[in-house]
């Protein structure tokens, strides 16, 4: 769970950054539209099968080719789109967002996003006793289920493209793009925390974000931001 310690600082930390968008507009603005700021809701993030939760979203445009936008997220699985119970965590994002081709209507963007997020639950897998190799014949008899804490940290690191849809006050925002999470991922209440956790057959994603440790994964960021525009 998040401790109010983990929200009063994520809370100092957004004021900061809408701080430093408001004080950089006086020295980087040229040549600005009326309407420079957006607010934005992510709602395709309730329902993310790796890390849901609800974002919040500014965005200061600098001037006709710039911006830069922060996002801040409460991860919470209240759709029990994961497998995980007591799922719950925070994420903050920054993203400097650079117009190439632009309409009354609409806008085409790159942009380089970074961030970083961390989250708890309880998580349950499978474990082999220390000293069993795969292959033994002893493996599969050994092979026991235990349920633990997993703890989740990771670095993120983004590049997309994306496009804005302004409609008088109110903006759709579509971006999609690769990049990187490199995780910490530890586990703690485990029954032995020398056993081996057991791998699956084909690998897949939630195993990639359980196995402890830390280690890289590609990501492939996908989303829909609505908003309204003063």
């Amino acid at each position: 769970m998040m401790s109010f310690k983990d929200l009063n600082n994520l809370k100092l930390s957004f004021l900061l950054l809408i701080f430093f968008l408001y004080a950089s507009d006086y020295i980087f603005s040229q040549d600005l539209s009326e309407h420079k700021s957006q607010i934005k809701l992510t709602p395709i993030k309730i329902i993310n099968l790796l890390n849901p939760g609800f974002e919040l979203s500014y965005e200061r445009v600098h001037n006709g080719n710039f911006s830069t936008q922060v996002s801040v997220a409460y991860l919470v699985d209240c759709l029990r789109a994961t497998p995980y119970e007591d799922y719950s965590g925070y994420r903050i994002m920054l993203e400097e967002k650079r117009f190439h081709f632009k309409r009354k209507s609409h806008r085409h963007y790159f942009s380089l996003e970074i961030g970083y997020y961390t989250a708890n639950m309880i998580n349950s897998a499978h474990f082999v006793p220390q000293g069993i190799e795969w292959g033994d014949d002893l493996y599969y008899e050994s092979l026991y289920e235990d349920i633990f804490s997993l703890k989740r940290t990771g670095t993120i690191i983004n590049a997309k493209y994306g496009i804005q849809v302004i409609i008088k006050h109110f903006t759709i925002d579509f971006s999609a793009g690769l990049g990187v999470i490199i995780h910490n991922i530890t586990h703690s209440n485990r029954l032995n925390p020398n056993d081996e956790m057991d791998s699956p057959r084909h690998p897949n994603v939630y195993h990639m974000m359980e196995y402890e440790g830390k280690h890289s994964m590609p990501n492939l960021p996908l989303t829909l931001k609505l908003g309204y525009v003063f």
